[in-house]
């Protein structure tokens, strides 16, 4: 069962996916956290929908804290942390992960995921969702800032 979900995101050439039944309520090309922020903002109030379930490329455990925040229950995924693993047992989400890694990498290749590590000492989804948002507001800024010094 889990492989063939997983195959729907190369059939449908995306990186996330999040599903009510059959109905495909979200697709994504981004990678990260963006694309739940992305259905956040869609729903802000909640999609209305049950049994929420999401495939996703890679589960840190600030996907899948951001995961409860949206009600989903159910989740998919080639790669998941050992972080969000334990996070996914405390709020009771089934979480089929192909393999669990100690922890996300960041894009660098040098440590964890700046993301990952926002929502360390936390399991509440609305505390993550603001560490989250921290985490790349400074993310951006130094981003912006790296940009303005190459110029």
């Amino acid at each position: 069962m889990s492989e063939t979900m997983l195959n729907l995101l190369e059939e449908k050439n995306a990186a996330c996916l999040i599903y009510s039944g059959d109905k495909l309520l979200h697709i994504s090309g981004s990678i990260g956290v963006k694309p739940l922020l992305e259905f956040l903002e869609k729903y802000p109030e909640g999609s209305g929908e049950k049994d929420l379930v999401l495939i996703d490329k890679v589960i840190g455990k600030a996907a899948l804290l951001l995961s409860v925040h949206l009600g989903i229950r159910v989740i998919y995924t080639p790669v998941a942390s050992k972080a969000a693993v334990e996070a996914a047992k405390l709020h009771h989400v089934e979480l089929h992960a192909e393999s669990v890694v100690p922890y996300i990498i960041n894009r660098q290749k040098n440590g964890v995921c700046p993301l990952e590590q926002s929502v360390m000492e936390t399991n509440d989804p609305v505390e993550a969702l603001v560490n989250i948002r921290a985490a790349i507001k400074i993310l951006m800024a130094t981003k912006k800032g790296t940009e303005h010094n190459s110029l």
